[in-house]
């Protein structure tokens, strides 16, 4: 695979990820993860590397969770 065809492929699975799976994040985590959402509000705020290292792990975790929770109502469906 050449970079031309990896960095194409980079973005359509950031694309994905973003249609499919932040948009959804988000409200999850605001209603579901309050104290996780009010971290990262909070660390939104700050502007330091380490703030956004610890943003981008939390987020991360927290789409973990999401996507847990998606898993969970189709393994019931």
């Amino acid at each position: 695979m050449n970079e031309k065809s990896l960095n194409g492929l980079v973005v359509a699975m950031g694309k994905r990820l973003q249609a499919e799976y932040i948009e959804g994040a988000i409200p999850y985590l605001r209603e579901r993860e309050p104290e996780l959402w009010a971290q990262l509000e909070a660390l939104d705020g700050e502007e330091s590397l380490e703030s956004l290292l610890a943003y981008e792990r939390l987020f991360f975790e927290g789409l973990r969770r999401y996507i847990s929770y998606l898993e969970a109502g189709r393994q019931a469906a």
